[in-house]
């Protein structure tokens, strides 16, 4: 619409034309409602990629002395879950924003232009997902590194007793995984799952609403 508008000046209309001044009225005003829609659409962006930024803090908090490990999953999954709803409504709100900006600008919403936005929004939700989950990964790695600790002069997360059993070191509760999934693995792969686990809190991909 907008170049359709500014051809009488490009290939037409001179400056001393009769009808210069209506041809500069109409062009100036819709360059005016243009360049209001994109500055619409950067506020959108920004609000939206302002919003995944929060993705980023860790989805895991040690406290500051060694657990037994059915209190760190405890207190694991009482910060977890409001967190995690904090994201389903971040992607709620995520939506809202691409809906305004829908609404604004009015697309014809099977044309290559808005099918390419659509692509572009996506991609940066998927960005933030990615390291919002690497983030969260890369905390618990270090948490749980021994150097990490040692450099910080931070205790181990997890309360674990050693004992000896006809001459066999055995810890309660067991490094591995078990049936009961109890073990320091379960409980690390439970933790790793919540940090996955981020990728399904949006309701959708934008252009599925």
């Amino acid at each position: 619409m907008m170049l359709k508008a500014l051809e009488p000046g490009l290939s037409e209309l001179r400056w001393n034309s009769d009808n210069i001044n209506p041809f500069i009225n109409k062009a100036l005003k819709i360059c005016t409602e243009v360049d209001e829609l994109v500055k619409k659409m950067k506020e959108n962006v920004r609000k939206m990629q302002d919003i995944m930024k929060t993705w980023s803090k860790p989805l895991y908090e040690r406290k500051n002395k060694a657990l037994p490990a059915e209190d760190v999953e405890t207190s694991h999954a009482a910060m977890v879950g409001p967190r995690l709803e904090d994201v389903r409504n971040n992607g709620k709100e995520i939506h809202r924003l691409m809906k305004d900006t829908q609404d604004n600008i009015k697309p014809d919403k099977k044309s290559p232009q808005w099918l390419s936005y659509q692509d572009y929004i996506n991609g940066l939700i998927i960005e933030g997902i990615t390291e919002g989950i690497n983030g969260s990964m890369q905390y618990l790695k270090d948490q749980l590194s021994i150097q990490y600790n040692k450099h910080h002069g931070l205790l181990p997360i997890f309360d674990i007793k050693i004992n000896l059993e006809d001459r066999q070191v055995q810890f309660e509760p067991t490094i591995q995984s078990n049936d009961r999934e109890t073990g320091i693995r379960d409980i690390i792969n439970k933790i790793v799952a919540d940090f996955i686990s981020l990728a399904i809190m949006m309701p959708g991909r934008v252009d599925a609403s």
